[in-house]
């Protein structure tokens, strides 16, 4: 952790601009545990796993890890639903192929109350893949968490079992980092005792879930805060959050600013029913708001687009960082200088390996590109060409815009041209003869 009173707001003209306000004495006061360095763990295999109808065969599996591997995500969560054999032959790949990554182990179920030792065969299978890191998942029914055990089913019996598998787990020298289930929705200092309980037993971290998306930031924050003060300051916080409701980024965001020092992710928020914390959301926000990642942000449209191809998915097209039309404005939209230098947009496509493109749609052409223009007349356009220094009789320029509009209309799925065809439509109206 760090103080942050001298901190400055990082505008960064040409790459990107923030929030001043970010900055202010009460924001800084409200973020005071905020760790300076985060990192994510990638759980793109295993919930593109639970995403109906959207599964990877294993060479796309392999070459998965290995372009996350190169992006620089902190750990790798191997598929869940694979089965035993194929996940361990997966992680041999791993190995063979180079990949430095830390790879973990989804599961297995620790299920309170622990009786004989029949319990350890679920956490040998597990350690037997050979990861790196094991996150054994807590389980109880959910009507335990919902009467805050007043049932059959103890709090002393889930903290006996708790410090019984962790110890058990750490006494075969793997990282352990536990997962209670439906964390967010168990009370608050019943959940600090279970998490407690779990740094205590010597687990390197604690997972808190919100796994079906219920969360709002400041709820996340309150939650991660308490977390965090009954862990101490040593033990990695993982936060995980659906976005049922469309809020899983701000979510992971408010839960760093509380003192996680992990997020779960995945690319292009694949994941169950409304999908996870979007890695490539994620971490250029972060890495705007000051909280370094170690992504290698250039890579992350590349890294989109073959996960939206191995999976099959589309995308809408204002889908953030890489929808197809996020990166696109009509004119020259939210940019200042010919150069496009001057960034007065969130941040420069480029950052995430785009470009920003100008295009010439129905706004331009039929003159609405401008609320206070007084006539119909297409003025961009007239901009553009004298930019290009083409001087135009009026019947020219009726010409190159009657063109330009046949040209829009049966550009059949995107209904635009880009700069470079209206200057081929305009060299071609004004030809010499």
């Amino acid at each position: 952790m760090r103080s942050r009173s001298n901190s400055r707001p990082w505008h960064k003209p040409g790459a990107w601009l923030v929030n001043p306000s970010y900055w202010d004495e009460d924001a800084l006061a409200a973020r005071a545990g905020m760790p300076e360095q985060i990192k994510f763990i990638d759980c793109t295999l295993s919930e593109g796993d639970d995403c109906v109808g959207h599964q990877l065969n294993w060479n796309t599996r392999l070459e998965l890890i290995r372009r996350l591997d190169e992006i620089g995500v902190g750990e790798i969560t191997m598929p869940s639903h694979a089965t035993f054999d194929e996940e361990r032959d997966l992680v041999r790949a791993c190995r063979r192929i180079g990949i430095r990554t830390p790879l973990v182990a989804k599961g297995p179920g620790i299920v309170p109350p622990l009786r004989g030792e029949r319990w350890k065969d679920k956490l040998d299978q597990h350690l037997s893949l050979g990861c790196e890191v094991v996150s054994p998942i807590l389980k109880w029914p959910f009507e335990d968490t919902l009467s805050d055990f007043a049932g059959s089913l103890s709090k002393q019996e889930i903290v006996d079992s708790i410090h019984a598998g962790i110890s058990y787990l750490k006494s075969k020298g793997v990282r352990v980092v536990p997962w209670i289930v439906d964390a967010m929705r168990t009370q608050p200092d019943t959940a600090a005792l279970f998490f407690a309980a779990i740094r205590e037993a010597g687990a390197d971290g604690v997972y808190v879930v919100d796994s079906r998306g219920n969360s709002v930031p400041t709820a996340t924050a309150s939650f991660i805060r308490r977390v965090r003060r009954a862990v101490g300051p040593d033990c990695d916080v993982y936060v995980q959050h659906h976005n049922d409701l469309g809020v899983a980024t701000a979510n992971a965001l408010a839960a760093v600013e509380a003192g996680a020092n992990w997020i779960d992710c995945s690319v292009i928020g694949i994941g169950d029913r409304g999908g996870c914390v979007a890695l490539e959301e994620a971490a250029p926000l972060f890495e705007m708001y000051g909280i370094s990642t170690g992504v290698k942000l250039e890579g992350l449209y590349e890294l989109c687009m073959f996960v939206q191809k191995a999976y099959g998915i589309d995308l809408p097209p204002w889908k953030p960082i890489v929808g197809e039309n996020w990166n696109k404005e009509e004119g020259a939209g939210h940019f200042e200088g010919s150069d496009l230098a001057e960034a007065t947009i969130g941040i420069h496509p480029r950052i995430v390996g785009r470009e920003f493109q100008g295009v010439i749609g129905g706004k331009i052409l039929f003159g609405r590109e401008r609320s206070s223009a007084a006539t119909d007349d297409p003025v961009f356009l007239r901009e553009l060409l004298a930019e290009w220094k083409m001087d135009v009789t009026e019947k020219q320029f009726s010409a190159i815009v009657a063109r330009s509009r046949a040209a829009v209309a049966t550009s059949y799925g995107r209904f635009y041209i880009t700069f470079e065809e209206f200057r081929a439509i305009a060299d071609g109206v004004c030809a010499p003869e």
